[in-house]
């Protein structure tokens, strides 16, 4: 590892304590979910035709709108079928506590995801999570957890999505994470983003800190960002709260 590289990793140790007043906004596939959702059903599906569609939304030559309405249009299956490989999709057993302990410390927990609200929710639910809906109020603070996704349902004709937080001055994505980013952290003291992915890049270049993996490790260092590594929320928790 270069010392450039090194030296992107840099924070100090005050900036890694979670404290009142902080936002954490976490992405969700590859984040809170161990492989991305989508992937867990197009790879089990077979659907070979979604990484052509995902490698040119990479390449930015379609917005994620597209790449998700054209991958999602690929899947053919009975609904019951597609709940239960939605319902296989492992998550990080240790987010919830995460949650707990940092508004425990004071500070917020959001979700903010290019994906979509049809398996987001369930699987949310099924961590023990109630749904907000619109933002936190830091002075009353809920017990659910606020979440910005995309919408979709099933119909008869396949997975229906709609885009209602997508930014048409810039078009790429159909939640624009940034735009949530930036309205929420004038209420907040300082943004701690946690991403994995290339729908993570535009928020984690403006939050305060940032913890990345994957596609993201190398979106930061491309830019000379810092930001933490990490695997999963236990390396999320002993960095800030422990």
């Amino acid at each position: 590892m270069s010392q450039e590289q090194t030296r992107t990793h840099e924070y100090t140790a005050d900036e890694l304590t979670l404290r009142p007043g902080d936002l954490v906004m976490s992405d969700f596939d590859g984040t809170i979910t161990k492989r991305d959702t989508g992937w867990v059903v197009f790879d089990e599906l077979g659907l070979d035709e979604a990484w052509t569609i995902e490698y040119r939304w990479r390449d930015r030559e379609i917005s994620s709108m597209e790449c998700l309405q054209g991958q999602w249009g690929l899947v053919s299956v009975p609904d019951a079928e597609l709940m239960e490989l939605l319902d296989s999709v492992e998550t990080d057993e240790r987010f919830p506590e995460f949650v707990r302990r940092a508004r425990e410390a004071g500070a917020e927990v959001v979700v903010a995801s290019d994906g979509l609200s049809l398996y987001l929710d369930r699987l949310l639910e099924r961590m023990g999570f109630e749904i907000c809906e619109g933002d936190p109020d830091p002075d009353d603070p809920d017990d659910c957890i606020a979440r910005y996704v995309n919408a979709a349902q099933l119909t008869p004709e396949g997975v229906k999505i709609s885009f209602p937080h997508a930014n048409e001055a810039c078009g790429q994505c159909g939640n624009c994470k940034t735009a949530h980013l930036s309205r929420l952290r004038l209420r907040y003291d300082r943004v701690i983003y946690i991403g994995d992915g290339y729908s993570d890049r535009c928020p984690a270049m403006q939050a305060d800190i940032v913890f990345a993996k994957d596609h993201l490790v190398g979106l930061m260092e491309e830019n000379g960002l810092p930001y933490v590594p990490f695997e999963d929320f236990g390396d999320v928790i002993r960095t800030l709260l422990d």
